[in-house]
């Protein structure tokens, strides 16, 4: 009966926060400010956007749903390459037997690790790019582990100044598991970024199906010097958020704020702080 119960807390931990849902977790704060979204505007979210003129570094403290904590360092390196290695970890889950009792018999963890590798190419004529991204995880909860990879494929289509269509393929790929009938599953997203001079403003608009359910991603970032704010909302049948974030740039260095409200409040709402520095 132990070893049942063991296993549905497995499975639920899992699939709510250090397992295969890891794979689409927003991993930085610049992510989590907009929802997880932005197909034309996240470097991180769509592997075609990577261009950067000078090489920067980038690290991550967050927080997720239900205690879940990690980091994530990312490398920008040579106009069209990013590479990062991220963790989420959890060490407070309680251990219980059949029978009902006040305290737990004991606590233990589960861990999730990832390394992902990102590079970009300009398609014929530099207002079309093209990207992917190959993530390799390993987790662990228990005496149960799993591990796989999954690749990203991303395309951007400039269309003149200020409209930006994307596409995203995410999750393709397998997972490797002795005990757990796990699999990957793939997540379709078209995007939109608008960008209008006049009011120093920013619109993402994002449509994604993962799982057999649509979301409809939303945000507004402000382009002054110095300091931005960015807002986002996530839509569905099935859940909905409110993101807010705060970006600092000062000289050579960047922080961002980025928290998420969402419609389950006992979980918590996950937030994440986040440093920049290009050489």
């Amino acid at each position: 009966m132990l070893f049942w119960i063991l296993n549905i807390i497995l499975l639920f931990n899992l699939s709510l926060c250090i397992g295969l849902k890891a794979l689409i977790i927003p991993q930085s704060a610049s992510m989590l400010s907009t929802s997880g979204g932005g197909i034309c505007y996240n470097q991180e979210l769509n592997p075609a956007l990577i261009s950067v003129d000078n090489s920067y570094i980038s690290l991550s403290e967050n927080l997720w749903l239900g205690g879940v904590s990690g980091q994530k360092i990312s490398y920008y390196f040579n106009n069209h390459n990013y590479i990062s290695f991220e963790n989420l970890s959890i060490n407070d889950i309680e251990l219980r037997n059949e029978v009902a009792s006040e305290s737990p018999i004991g606590f233990f963890g589960a861990s999730w690790y990832a390394m992902e590798m990102n590079k970009s190419f300009d398609i014929l004529f530099e207002d079309l790019s093209f990207g992917y991204k190959v993530k390799f995880n390993y987790s662990k909860l228990f005496s149960e582990s799993m591990h796989g990879f999954s690749i990203d494929i991303g395309i951007n289509n400039k269309i003149n100044e200020n409209l930006d269509i994307g596409f995203l393929i995410r999750n393709i790929g397998k997972e490797f598991s002795d005990n757990l009938r796990v699999n990957n599953e793939i997540l379709f997203g078209v995007g939109a970024k608008y960008f209008v001079p006049n009011l120093n403003l920013v619109f993402l608009s994002d449509f994604f199906t993962f799982e057999q359910n649509n979301y409809l991603k939303l945000s507004t970032i402000t382009t002054l010097p110095y300091l931005n704010f960015i807002v986002g909302g996530t839509y569905s049948d099935i859940y909905k958020d409110f993101s807010f974030g705060i970006k600092l740039d000062y000289k050579k260095w960047a922080i961002v704020f980025g928290n998420l409200n969402h419609n389950n409040a006992t979980l918590g709402s996950p937030s994440s702080i986040e440093i920049m520095k290009s050489f």
